[in-house]
């Protein structure tokens, strides 16, 4: 069984230990020591990395678990038995996963309390921190929540992480029944909760906490927090945002969100003003359209999607068949067939197979892409050639 010191200190980067054996696998090497302060993954936090000095050579630890009692560390070259080592801790990664794992208890603790729901998810990587509930949370619910959350950092009362004897009159969060010896770890006056992570050893330490976004997840609700050092690069970030956006508009920052909201309705209204335009252009155009009664076709630069099926149904007023096209980049095109009398998707597809592309659409109206680019001519030539099938 090896010692784990991660208990006895989580703020310990580094340790002296024996190496009681190393055995090749497909990873690399794995070695076990007498004593370790590598925490192996676990409890929803990722293992710890760092390095290994034997001798004069530097090992790295890239991953680490705990199987049958034993800390197993994966490193990519041997180390003799019964060896002296001393291992260093990946500081910054274990801090950083040590203020995000604090947090969650803060965090899950507080919705506890206030809402009496449960955390049955938890989920901490390099990038994200993702906590499940099993109950709804709104957008107001959950900042009052991190009002509470970082009072308790303010606060900066301790965290605690023992084995108690007493466990069964304890009452502590737990997503699964448990059995043996329970570590126990009380963050502060916000959380009492069933725990083999490593912790920070304040709540000062694990601030600020910031939720960012929720989502209604199985019935319950999805929530990604941030703490410490990362809500600090966060709040940083959204802050340059801020100020970037307040100089783009040229207005105060504090006034960014009304200034943003009229240029987004400014937009509106030129988009609107803009699609009428290009509404009386297209009809405009249509009148001049050539068209045998049977078949009429236009061809037009730059038009959205929406435009060239608007096109094709005016077109549409003027022949059985009306087909609209647009030019897009690299000599490839656009295309919209619109006739209540003739197969449109039949035809969309005779054409495709000539052209290269694909498309689809609903009965009556077809739309889709062209590999090649064509002039009005060659397309009624093809319309004719499929009619004559």
């Amino acid at each position: 069984m090896s010692v784990k010191l991660y208990y006895q200190d989580s703020f310990m980067k580094e340790f002296t230990a024996k190496v009681i054996s190393c055995e090749e696998n497909k990873k690399g090497w794995k070695i076990i020591l007498d004593k370790t302060a590598f925490y192996p993954e676990g409890g929803g936090q990722p293992a710890d990395h760092g390095i290994i000095i034997y001798g004069e050579e530097i090992i790295n630890v890239f991953d680490v678990h705990e199987k049958n009692e034993k800390i197993v560390h994966y490193v990519d070259a041997p180390i003799s038995q019964n060896s002296e080592i001393k291992g260093i801790i990946d500081w910054n990664r274990r801090f950083d996963f040590m203020q995000q794992h604090t947090g969650e208890h803060i965090f899950s603790g507080v919705v506890h309390s206030m809402f009496g729901y449960n955390n049955v998810g938890f989920h901490l990587n390099e990038k994200e921190n993702v906590v499940d509930f099993d109950g709804p949370l709104t957008e107001s619910e959950i900042k009052n929540v991190m009002d509470r959350c970082n009072e308790v950092v303010w606060l900066n009362q301790p965290i605690v992480a023992s084995f108690p004897n007493n466990i069964e009159e304890l009452t502590y969060r737990s997503k699964k029944e448990l059995h043996g010896k329970i570590r126990i770890v009380k963050a502060g006056q916000a959380d009492v909760c069933a725990c083999c992570g490593t912790h920070t050893n304040t709540t000062s330490q694990a601030g600020p906490i910031v939720a960012l976004t929720q989502q209604a997840y199985k019935g319950g609700t999805r929530i990604h927090i941030v703490c410490g050092k990362r809500a600090v690069e966060y709040l940083k970030q959204r802050n340059d945002d801020c100020y970037n956006i307040s100089h783009l508009l040229s207005v105060p920052v504090e006034n960014i969100k009304e200034s943003l909201s009229a240029r987004l309705k400014e937009i509106d209204e030129l988009k609107f003003a803009l699609t009428q335009t290009k509404r009386q252009l297209m009809s405009a155009y249509a009148e001049k359209a050539i068209t045998d009664g049977e078949v009429c076709v236009m061809i037009m630069d730059n038009l959205t999607s929406n435009e060239l099926q608007k096109l094709a149904l005016i077109l549409s007023e003027k022949a059985k068949i009306a087909i609209a096209y647009t030019k897009l980049k690299d000599a490839k095109g656009k295309i919209c067939i619109v006739s209540n009398d003739f197969d449109t998707n039949a035809l969309g597809k005779f054409i495709s197979s000539n052209l290269g592309g694909k498309g689809g659409g609903k009965p009556g109206i077809y739309q889709g892409f062209t590999e090649k680019d064509i002039d009005e001519s060659s397309i009624i030539i093809l319309v004719k050639k499929f009619l004559n099938q």
